[in-house]
């Protein structure tokens, strides 16, 4: 992985030491090499911090052109299917001085333009110029795992891999966007395309933008469709094909000239990825998985059993409350955004761990997302079959629904958000409140909107849709991302491939979730070669033990840092001093809340 930014300004004057600072605040996303490129009429800089993971020599060093050096581009990712489009391009008569990924984007741009970007297999933001054209186009992959945030400005654009290089820029604002904020006491993330500040944008997941003295054009160039499923509920699981689809994406996962390890939690997604990657002949598999003391939190022995399983050389780190009142500051500074994923203490402390062995990790992030894997689904699997059998006009249904069928997207809300629209009302200051509430016709609409399209879908892709489409990108692939690149770490999600993510999304219901068995179809695949224990136990999911530790060591911690720097105009003191003091740490809803102030003011405490 990489680190990238540039400015493009059509006046000129461009300084370079800027472009260096804003590259060198990623450096922790690139240590290995760093490289900037600056126009002769100094109206475009282009900056990039380098992490070596495919051709270790100085040739791969960016920012990377073509032979004429007419085209120029920073990259951030990798692109899995290189060889074959390098082939293809040799045989056109292009020439290559690396043997880097990235430098098959500059001619591929010249054969096809921006017609290159549905070519491109991998994870990836990247920043190409053109300079005939005077014309720059930004990119980010299909679901995306890399970030890229830009700034519009009246004579062109900044962007950066991370809004802490935007920000090294004295004119960018740093003005909270009180709509972002009152999505993130919501979602415990701030949903794409806005980011915590006001003028600065996400670029979405499958889009691209481009720009040029006329002005910018952002479109997608990849959606994800939902497709029809291929069978009927009775058939059999095409389990052989899954585990085909699978092969195919671990391995070439596995392209690179350093070590490759795994995350492996413990439950059916990692340990599925460790499975294929022995059977794909992989020797000296390195894993690593983080608990807990608390028992009732932790997963490492099924993670040991599965190392044991395949002889993985593996490593278990434990994380303690006193390590994560260390981390917690750094984490919140790290995100640039408030993210109150609780999971991202243990994934920083594992990612920087891991870095002391190998530079690339497999994880198993889009497993739960693609094939059914949260107990959520479940309940939507019954709403399902209620509404099937309204449909069919069946006449003395009977079937009781363990909870009351509420309409999407606030059901949705309910389980996955940490404030109600109600408790925001009693938490924020009045004027604040009403300021946000008249400006929407809804909560939340990028939800609405996500689950519109989704609309012709059955209940359960419906779901899947939208977390593919919202908390993936928004909350887990940003928690991963930062947290890995933190520690100069390059994380690769196989789930994620697109051919397998549109399989499992069209499996029939009955192939996803049976009874309370989620992910069938994953573990009907993997029953042959992965524990009985480890295939059929209860989803525990990534979480720390909050409510106890608010009771010991996060409890004083948490206190001070709400209340003695409490924002004024935002929150109501009385509310929060409520929230600390009624039985936060009865139960982990309770505990959920309390942690997504807590993230958000450290957040402030460390960026404003």
């Amino acid at each position: 992985m990489c680190g990238i930014c540039g400015i493009v300004d059509h006046e000129g004057g461009l300084s370079g030491p800027l472009v260096q600072e804003m590259r060198d605040r990623l450096v922790h996303r690139g240590p290995d090499d760093a490289g900037i490129y600056l126009s002769a009429d100094r109206r475009v800089a282009l900056g990039h911090r380098r992490l070596s993971i495919i051709d270790l020599s100085p040739a791969g060093r960016q920012p990377l052109a073509n032979e004429d050096g007419s085209v120029q581009v920073v990259f951030n990712g990798e692109i899995y299917n290189y060889r074959q489009l390098r082939q293809e391009l040799e045989r056109q008569g292009h020439v290559f001085r690396s043997h880097t990924d990235t430098e098959v984007l500059v001619h591929l741009y010249e054969e096809m333009g921006d017609d290159l970007l549905p070519r491109l297999e991998g994870q990836f933001a990247l920043a190409l110029w053109d300079e005939p054209r005077r014309r720059l186009l930004l990119a980010r992959d299909h679901f995306g795992k890399k970030p890229l945030y830009y700034r519009l400005t009246p004579s062109g654009i900044a962007f950066a891999s991370e809004l802490k290089a935007l920000l090294v820029d004295s004119r960018c604002p740093r003005r909270i966007d009180r709509e972002a904020f009152f999505d993130y006491l919501t979602f415990q993330y701030v949903p794409e395309p806005r980011t915590i500040f006001e003028g600065i944008a996400k670029l979405p997941a499958g889009h691209a933008l481009s720009l040029d003295v006329n002005g910018h054009h952002l479109a997608p160039y990849w959606s994800l469709s939902v497709p029809e499923s291929r069978q009927e509920a009775g058939e059999r699981v095409p389990t052989e094909a899954l585990r085909r689809l699978l092969e195919q994406s671990v391995r070439s996962r596995l392209v690179a000239d350093v070590p490759v390890g795994v995350f492996l939690s413990g439950g059916v997604d990692s340990s599925a990825i460790v499975a294929t990657m022995a059977s794909l002949g992989v020797g000296d598999i390195r894993t690593f998985s983080v608990g807990f003391a608390d028992k009732d939190y932790d997963e490492t022995d099924f993670a040991a059993e599965v190392a044991e399983r395949f002889g993985t050389r593996h490593e278990r780190i434990e994380l303690a409350p006193s390590s994560a009142i260390e981390l917690i500051p750094t984490i919140a500074a790290q995100f640039d955004e408030p993210l109150a994923d609780q999971a991202a203490v243990p994934t920083y402390l594992m990612c920087r761990e891991a870095r002391r062995q190998v530079k690339v990790c497999l994880s198993g992030e889009g497993g739960d997302e693609t094939f059914g894997g949260y107990p959520r689904y479940m309940l939507a699997t019954e709403h399902a079959g209620y509404l099937d059998s309204v449909a069919r006009g069946e006449k003395g249904f009977r079937q009781a629904l363990s909870e009351p069928l509420a309409p999407l997207p606030d059901s949705y809300v309910a389980r996955l958000g940490s404030f109600t629209h109600e408790e925001k009302r009693e938490l924020l200051d009045e004027s604040l409140w009403g300021a946000l509430h008249r400006r929407r016709k809804s909560p939340y609409p990028h939800l609405e909107a996500r689950f519109e399209e989704g609309a012709r879908r059955d209940y359960l892709q419906r779901l899947q849709y939208v977390d593919l489409k919202t908390y993936l990108p928004d909350n887990l692939l940003v928690k991963v991302d930062r947290a890995s690149m933190l520690a100069s770490l390059e994380v690769r999600a196989p789930m994620l491939d697109p051919q397998l993510v549109r399989f499992g999304l069209a499996l029939p219901r009955a192939a996803k979730i049976s009874g309370e068995i989620t992910k069938l179809a994953l573990k009907m695949a993997f029953r042959d070669v992965l524990p009985a224990r480890v295939l059929w136990r209860p989803k525990m999911g990534f979480s720390m033990p909050l409510e106890k530790w608010f009771q010991g060591d996060l409890e004083n911690y948490t206190r001070q840092s709400l209340l003695d720097d409490l924002e004024p105009g935002v929150f109501r003191r009385q509310a929060v001093e409520s929230l600390v003091a009624r039985g936060w740490t009865s139960s982990p809803a309770r505990a959920l809340k309390v942690w997504t102030l807590l993230m958000y003011q450290e957040w402030r405490r460390a960026i404003l």
